[in-house]
């Protein structure tokens, strides 16, 4: 079978290629269009550079919902002129309006510079300059070679090493600097670490990491260069206190000096008259300049109009530990906004005139002055119509509301009286954090979500993660549902709490309502309350009739809430009336709360101390379905429908409105760079134990789900017991210094090597450093052999470097032999198997390149197999994989290609009938429905998260073209472009493993069939078998695995010597790299090439019957020597 010798290539149009963007939001995604990427798909740079790696880190990370990234990167020079038509908008977009013909200005003369010496050190704390620069010639830093990466550093340390005086300093190279100079580089807070954030792995930044990068610094430890990080070279002058003008007199000198030594060697900066100095991301155009200074802002950090005041004076803020980070104390580091189109005086000096004007406004808040005379302004645009001026704001609302929609809506009214204008007020008045997205508008009662549903329809999809205005939410109140829960280790778990807020129909929301329905509020809830009894039973505190001594006890509780003090709140008008009508209610256990008439008629919270979270969750639902009860039996309801859940205020808290958080200790996993992106793939999101808002001070997190709307609250709390638990595992793991990159990290590496159209006559050696490497390729990877084909290339442009960069960036276990290596295409193990064939010999225990593969898919060729013992075999199963012809290989196939093996597939699996009629699933567009029932069948596979596979570009695209066929019996199943075009499985429960494979070798003979009937095949050839992405996978790429109980002969010190002897291997039940925890295990054949397929089912019935006997002589306590192999 499949032992055709023809070549068959399918052809593809370029339009099949072009990504989908639907769910993306950065300035890329924005920008491209199907005609753009038509005319500019099929151009290169002079090195080789196109159009799909410069967008692909946008393709893979469609962007933060609440902050624009801007999804693409040059990998040269020319990759601004040659991809022009895609990066102008984009550059336009990301700089405020600079537009294609505009000409950038340069001034790095700090004697242009007014004032700067002079910044109060009373409240400015240091100051900082930095930019990047790239050498001309060189590849960047997404693209770039080995040899021109070298190349770079030799560059750069040679200027460097030329500089005297205050600038005289030392290079320390990442690779093998002494442990007391990296504390000491850590101490002094210079030391870059390896990146972990998804833009710059897409982006293929981390590449041989740490090949070729390195810090220098003076020896004053005031001018810094980094040295192949995201740029070539970033350089940095920085130090205490409140003199800028020192500092940029420094970053001047330094800098003009350095380019000066590089020019000596014949070398130059990238510089154009229109982009300026031209860097790696198009963020950073122009200078690459941000001029920053620490500075102490308390109280006019406080002020609503702090943001508004920073963009009049085109400053941005952080927190002083870096982007994304947030002031705990009121210090921030302020720095300029604008990059491109300003000249580097101008940009610092925008920094130092707006960091005094801070500071005055701040010396009028500690006097006690006003400061409306001294807040810069820019004059207001004057409006011809109603709609509100939305330019500058940052909320959902502003983005969704157009002024046709306005328009439309602003005449409309709800029976109650209320106005699209009340309902947007609190996001015309609040324009948004520019690093946190508001939603920007509120419900004046129910009907406003039907009244104002085109404004509030793209505001819920926009806000709720792509939640459409056909889909129906899940409601589950039931806490049998929840699988655990009742076990967070309490060393790391301090406390659980699940809250929620309800609505009560017919009575306008708090932004509306009237004091009399306010009042009813009030009085249906404490009236339904006051009949709860048992552990339920409780107290109603007024706010407006509690003692002093209540109100002290609420707030030793934490109980209490205050009247609204945020500008959102108050716009909202929240406030009014205030305390009329509000008050807290809690149990005699203090367990069970509800809030009344704060954001919404109330609020429900359930809580305790320790890790008990399914406790916590059972007394919520029960108490809610108590008080709701009780409701109803006076006649009312909650709000609900089966569109939006039950309905709230505030368009973020509508579906379940729940939050289910717990208090954990994390101090080792929560200061890893990687923890933020580990929350965000988990579902889950972090704030301070104080609320939202604070930041944790001693590892110590509020962990709560980030969903609402879609899924129910058994969903939600589910995720949270599950992801905190794994938290918990991975804080025990770092604890005793366990890596646990490989359970973090998404990495996405490699692409094409290309030769750089502009190098120099020599060039550092390319060769990469292996010395540290356990893996295959590594092993046999010699200098020659390199140097023989590392100018190579297949057919299809897959180069050495493709093949070997996952074993490059991942050197291995210390205890397991990986393989190091990928073919990107059916010719790769021919146009390097110079390399391929060693590995190939020692991977599969001697199979040497001149050897015959065979195959044999006749089930009827197998002896036995339908008799294993059920009381030890539990389950069967038999995977392989296939690749379709003159289609890439995942590693280096073009989103055309993948959707075209998606195609070829399912078309074939359509025509399968009888036992093996089934259905399609594709990952993109699957229902949750049926997402929930492939997780419960265990049919379901996720993005790669494997380093291994990350390295080599597995994830792209993700989950384009990918997707999951079964039968109806669920005992045959398909998986389309994971790890390799197909990967096909059949299984079931028990001991006939004649049976399924009988199924097995029956279905892939009609999927073969059906696609061979459309002219095409699999690749396969005599020597190699069946080709597969990884040669681990060569010959049958089968694994004939049962799961089977061996708790006797497994604790045998034989029995890893019987495996092997017998070649056949073991993992725990939860796949690779698990371990048994009860004495089961899934064994499968060692073996994948030189042996027919039905050779190593019968190894696998064989030898596990030979294990079942042992197990039985050891459980009746005879010896088991005869049944030795």
């Amino acid at each position: 079978m499949g032992c055709g010798a023809s070549k068959t290539t399918v052809k593809l149009v370029v339009s099949d290629n072009f990504p989908d963007f639907s769910t993306h939001n950065n300035w890329m995604a924005k920008c491209m269009t199907k005609d753009v990427y038509q005319r500019l798909s099929n151009l290169r740079t002079p090195s080789g550079y196109t159009l799909d790696m410069a967008i692909q880190t946008g393709v893979d990370n469609p962007g933060h919902p609440f902050i624009m990234t801007v999804g693409c990167v040059a990998g040269d020079e020319e990759s601004y002129d040659v991809f022009a038509d895609m990066f102008d908008p984009v550059i336009e977009k990301r700089h405020d309006g600079y537009r294609k013909t505009d000409m950038h200005k340069t001034d790095l003369n700090p004697d242009h510079l007014i004032g700067g010496d002079d910044l109060d050190e009373k409240y400015v704390l240091s100051c900082r300059v930095r930019t990047g620069r790239s050498i001309r010639g060189l590849g960047l830093p997404p693209h770039c070679t080995r040899a021109e990466r070298r190349e770079v550093e030799k560059v750069s340390v040679e200027a460097l090493d030329s500089l005297d005086g205050e600038f005289k300093g030392k290079y320390y190279p990442l690779s093998n600097m002494t442990a007391a100079e990296q504390d000491q580089l850590i101490d002094d807070h210079f030391l870059f670490d390896k990146p972990v954030s998804p833009l710059l792995l897409a982006s293929r930044m981390a590449r041989d990491w740490p090949d070729a990068r390195g810090i220098w610094h003076n020896d004053n430890k005031t001018f810094l260069v980094w040295v192949n990080e995201e740029d070539h070279t970033r350089v940095i002058s920085m130090q205490k206190g409140g003199n800028m003008k020192e500092v940029f007199t420094r970053f001047c000198n330094g800098l003009n000096k350095v380019e000066k030594a590089i020019k000596s060697k014949g070398r130059e900066f990238m510089w154009n008259k229109h982009l300026g100095y031209v860097l790696t991301c198009p963020s950073n155009l122009g200078t690459g300049l941000r001029g920053g200074v620490h500075v102490k802002l308390p109280l006019l950090s406080k002020e609503p109009r702090f943001d508004s005041i920073l963009r009049t004076l085109r400053l941005q803020k952080r927190g002083t530990g870096g982007v994304d980070t947030a002031s705990t104390d009121g210090t921030f580091d302020i720095s300029n906004l604008d990059r491109l189109g300003t000249s580097e005086v101008e940009q610092v000096q925008k920094v130092i005139d707006g960091v005094k004007a801070l500071i005055e406004i701040e010396k009028a808040l500690e006097a006690g002055k006003p400061i409306d005379g001294i807040i810069p302004r820019k004059p207001q645009k004057m409006l011809a119509s109603n709609f509100p001026d939305l330019t500058k704001h940052n909320n959902w609302m502003a983005k969704c509301l157009t002024p046709a929609v306005y328009n439309m809506l602003s005449v409309l009214k709800t029976p109650t009286g209320y106005t699209l204008d009340m309902a947007i007020q609190t996001g015309v008045d609040n324009p948004g954090h520019p690093f946190i997205m508001t939603v920007g508008c509120v419900a004046g009662d129910e009907e406003s979500y039907d009244v104002f549903a085109d404004m509030f329809d793209p505001v819920i999809e926009k806000r709720h993660n792509g939640y459409k205005k056909t889909a129906k939410h899940k409601t589950d109140l039931n806490p049998s549902k929840l699988i655990g829960g009742d076990d967070l280790d309490e060393k790391y778990v301090l406390s659980c709490r699940v809250r929620t807020g309800r609505s009560i129909r017919g009575l306008c929301l708090p932004p509306w309502c009237s004091r009399a329905e306010r009042r009813e509020v009030e009085k249906i809830v404490t009236s339904a309350l006051a009949e709860l009894d048992g552990p339920l039973a409780g107290k109603y505190y007024s706010l407006m009739t509690m003692t002093e001594a209540e109100q002290d006890q609420l707030i030793d509780d934490h109980f209490l809430f205050d009247k609204p003090v945020s500008p959102l709140l108050l716009a909202s008008r929240m406030a009014r009336d205030w305390p009329d009508a509000r008050g807290i209610w809690h149990n005699d256990n203090k367990t069970f709360l509800v809030w009344v008439n704060e954001e919404d008629h109330t609020r429900v919270i359930s809580m305790q101390k320790g890790g008990n979270m399914k406790e916590v969750f059972a007394r919520f639902c029960n108490g809610l379905n108590k008080v709701e009860s009780l409701i109803k039996s006076k006649g009312y309801e909650f709000m609900w429908n089966e569109h939006l859940g039950y309905v709230l205020t505030c368009p973020s808290n509508l579906g379940t409105g729940l939050r289910g958080g717990v208090h954990v200790k994390l101090p080792l996993l929560s200061a890893r760079d990687d923890f933020d992106s580990l929350l965000k793939a988990l579902r889950l999101q972090k704030r301070g134990t104080g609320g939202v808002d604070t930041a944790s001070t001693d590892g110590t997190f509020d962990i709560s789900n980030a969903d609402r709307l879609g899924t129910s609250e058994v969903e939600q709390v589910q995720t949270v017991v599950d992801g905190v638990k794994l938290m918990v595992e991975l804080e025990k793991a770092l604890e005793i210094n366990v890596n646990v990159k490989s359970f973090i990290h998404s990495e996405k590496k490699q692409s094409k090597k290309k030769q750089k159209g502009k190098k120099p006559a020599l060039l550092c050696d390319g060769f990469p450093d292996l010395s540290k490497h356990n893996n295959y390729m590594a092993k046999f990877l010699t200098r020659d052999v390199y140097n023989k084909l590392c100018n190579l290339k297949t057919p299809s442009g897959f180069t050495l470097d493709g093949v070997i960069q996952t074993g490059v960036d991942n050197p291995g276990h210390p205890f397991i032999f990986t393989v190091g290596c990928v073919a990107g295409d059916e010719e790769t193990y021919k146009v390097f198997a110079a390399l391929l064939d060693p590995v190939i010999e020692a991977r599969h225990n001697g199979y040497l390149k001149g050897a015959k593969h065979v195959t044999d898919l006749n089930p009827d060729n197998l002896v036995g197999g339908d008799d294993l013992d059920a009381n030890f075999v539990l389950s069967c199963r038999v995977r392989t994989g296939r690749s379709i012809r003159g289609l890439g290989l995942p590693p280096h196939c073009t989103r055309a290609e993948r959707r075209e093996v998606e195609k070829i597939t399912v078309d074939a699996l359509a025509t399968l009938d009888g036992p093996l009629k089934g259905k399609y699933y594709p990952l993109s567009k699957m229902t949750d429905a049926e997402q929930e029932q492939l997780i419960n069948d265990h049919f379901l596979f996720d993005k790669p998260v494997s380093p291994l596979l990350l390295s080599a570009r597995m994830a792209r695209d993700w989950p384009d073209a990918r997707g999951i066929w079964h039968n109806d019996a669920k005992n045959f199943l398909v998986w389309v472009n994971e790890e390799d075009h197909t990967r096909v499985i059949s299984m079931q429960q028990g001991g006939n493993m004649r049976e399924v494979f009988h199924r097995f070798c029956n279905g892939l003979k009609k999927i073969e069939d059906a696609m061979k009937a459309k002219g095409k095949e699999f690749m396969w050839d005599e020597h190699l078998g069946y080709v597969l992405t990884c040669p681990s996978n060569l010959g049958t790429g089968l694994r004939g695995g049962v799961h089977v109980k061996l708790p006797m002969v497994s604790k045998d010190a034989r029995f890893d010597g019987i495996l092997e002897k017998l070649r056949l291997q073991k993992r725990g039940t939860g796949g690779v790299d698990t371990a048994s925890t009860d004495g089961t295990f899934d064994i499968s054949n060692l073996d994948r090439i030189g042996f027919s397929e039905v050779q190593l089912v019968q190894k696998v019935i064989d030898g596990v019957k030979i294990l079942v006997e042992m197990e039985k002589k050891l459980m009746a306590g005879q010896s088991i020597d005869e049944l030795m192999p």
